[in-house]
């Protein structure tokens, strides 16, 4: 711990009280956060929080319960043929010479067929593993790695308030290797998050908190790196967050997350 900041080497080496009585209270942290940041400490990682299971929420067919994402425009209708002419006909098949047919059905050159078996072995050589899913070092490993959710039903408020509560913690204590990771996992996470209607309120959840912690807006107007993520990955999504009550209730609520996100929608989306 006392290799993490300063601010954790005086109270643990230093002249603080603490040192000497060997107790620190921490009131501004959850204890699993806490965990957390100890693993931290002592494997450069931390273990990714699970979601929660949200009994409420319906889980509909894949069909009904996909997240909304932009159709392409459907091909345009078949010309009539007497306006083209006729198709093109078809390109005869080169003839296959005798015991040089190849699964393709055209004559298999030995020059592209040794180069087709190089790739094949490069790609196979480059997948190999020497870990078992089971390996402690896999499952570690396994553990650090930011994940998607699968269903409607997967309440993702906790995945990103830990990392949001990590970030803060570490903004507060100068730990800028863990207030960059934090972020990091958290980017990823919202990359990978499967936007379901019934899921906004996980981001809205995580935007309320932006908010309500840690440092306001710089004086020359910049934010946080937290609230910049959270207002980005809102706006890109305003297509579907911005149909949900929640988004309208948070709005309504005014604040500088209004003219945050007003600000980024207008720079980039206007």
């Amino acid at each position: 711990m006392a290799a993490t900041s300063e601010y954790f080497r005086a109270l643990v080496k230093g002249d603080m009280s603490e040192a000497e009585t060997k107790s620190a209270e921490l009131t501004d942290i959850e204890p699993d956060d806490f965990v957390r940041f100890l693993e931290y400490a002592y494997r450069g990682d931390y273990t990714v929080p699970s979601w929660a299971l949200d009994e409420s929420a319906q889980v509909a067919s894949d069909a009904e319960e996909a997240p909304a994402v932009d159709e392409e425009p459907p091909p345009p209708p078949e010309a009539d043929g007497d306006l083209l002419g006729p198709p093109p006909p078809e390109p005869e098949p080169e003839p296959v010479l005798e015991g040089e047919a190849s699964s393709w059905g055209t004559p298999s050159k030995k020059k592209g067929k040794k180069k087709r078996e190089k790739l094949t072995l490069r790609m196979r050589f480059q997948r190999r593993s020497y870990l078992t899913d089971g390996a402690p070092h896999a499952l570690l490993t396994e553990g650090f790695q930011p994940k998607s959710n699968a269903a409607a039903n997967q309440d993702f408020a906790p995945v990103f308030l830990a990392h949001a509560r990590l970030y803060t913690f570490a903004e507060m204590r100068l730990i800028l290797p863990l207030k960059e990771l934090a972020l990091h996992k958290l980017h990823k996470t919202l990359l990978e998050f499967q936007l379901y209607h019934q899921r906004v309120g996980d981001v809205v959840e995580l935007a309320q908190y932006a908010y309500d912690h840690g440092p306001a807006r710089s004086d020359s107007g910049i934010l946080n790196d937290l609230r910049q993520l959270v207002v980005e990955y809102m706006a890109c999504e305003v297509d579907v967050i911005g149909k949900h009550d929640d988004f309208r209730i948070l709005m309504e609520g005014g604040g500088e997350f209004v003219s945050d996100f007003w600000g980024i929608v207008t720079r980039y989306l206007l």
